[in-house]
Order: structure tokens, then sequence, then C-alpha cells
């Protein structure tokens, strides 16, 4: 579990900066659902099988909570995805939201990317990650509103801490969870 700190909303039919933006990582906007550029340093910790849940940061527009999670189908390299007939929309191009495959037809840095990620391209580009699509799922505005109220209490109980924010509870590295608490999330989550 991690809080997405470029992540601010669920509507794919709003756009600007700040806290109308969309992001393209995880990407939801197609399927199978992915996750490829952002928090490499996790991407290259997560197993095939292990769930990701997504936390909105603080200064989203929708309230700070779970927003979506993957479990974990395969990973593979940036330039293997982009040769994937099926992983197609998830290409870099000029579109909103941008796909999170970071290569170009050539296996390069792709220019689409507009320079956001290329200090750190070498780290990205061998970490590819999809998801079950039966598993996974990126909640909804209404669905985010109605969980938030309870996040922080659900946090305490899984983790067994006093914390009482959000990063108290997941921190900036992300927290790892066992079966149990990854049972416990989905069950929340999913109602």
């Amino acid at each position: 579990m991690y809080i997405a700190g470029s992540f601010h909303t669920v509507r794919c039919s709003v756009c600007g900066g700040g806290k109308e933006w969309i992001d393209n990582d995880p990407h939801y906007w197609s399927s199978p659902p992915t996750w490829g550029i952002c928090r490499n340093d996790l991407r290259r910790r997560a197993d095939v099988g292990d769930y990701i849940f997504f936390v909105l940061p603080k200064a989203a527009k929708h309230s700070q909570s779970i927003f979506g999670y993957l479990k974990v189908q395969e990973k593979i390299t940036h330039t293997t995805a982009y040769a994937r007939g099926k992983l197609k929309s998830k290409r870099m191009s000029n579109k909103i939201p941008n796909g999170n495959i970071i290569v170009d037809a050539s296996g390069r840095y792709n220019r689409f990317d507009a320079g956001a990620h290329q200090h750190m391209f070498d780290r990205i580009k061998d970490e590819y990650v999809i998801g079950e699509v039966a598993n996974s799922r990126l909640l909804t505005a209404d669905e985010i509103e109605a969980l938030a109220p309870d996040f922080v209490s659900m946090l305490q109980r899984v983790f067994n801490s006093l914390g009482t924010t959000p990063i108290d509870l997941i921190s900036r590295y992300g927290q790892t969870l066992s079966p149990a608490q990854i049972q416990a999330v989905l069950e929340w989550v999913n109602g």
C-alpha cells in the first residue's frame, strides 16, 4: 500500500493541473490495469500474486482513501509491454490520460513523457506490472467518498497502530501487508 502522490482524480473526463490532474499511473483507463512508472522501488519488490493498494494524496480532488488496487498477474519490461498488441492503448502518445509505457518503439525514452521521468528512465524501464482484471479495481468518486470517513480507523485496525493520519500509518515508503491484512483491506473496500 502506498500514497500515489501524483494521482488526484478518478474522473477521466476531468483535465488540467493540480487537483484536477488525471494521472496515468496506475493506469486503469483501459484494460488490463497496469502500473509502470510511479514507485519503481515498490514495483521491483512486488511479486506475482501480490496486491497493491493505491491511496490518494492529501491534496487530491477526492477525500484521502484507497482509490484502487490491483493483483499482480505478471511483471515484464516496458519494451515487452510496448510490443504486446493487447497493451497498445497503454503506450504513451499525445492523449489524456496518457499511457504508462515509458518506452518508444525502439525501446528508448518516450518523448510523450515530456521529460517528467527521464532522469529515472533506466530504473523505470525494467519493471512493468500487469494486474489481474478480475482482482483489480478503480473505485468511483462516490465509493471513495463513502469509504473515506472510516479510512484512518481501518488503517489503525489493520496495522494495529495509533497513528492519526494516513502518512503516519502508511509512511512515505509504503506499507507491506500480510495475507490477513490484505484480506481485511479487501473486505473493507468491497463491503
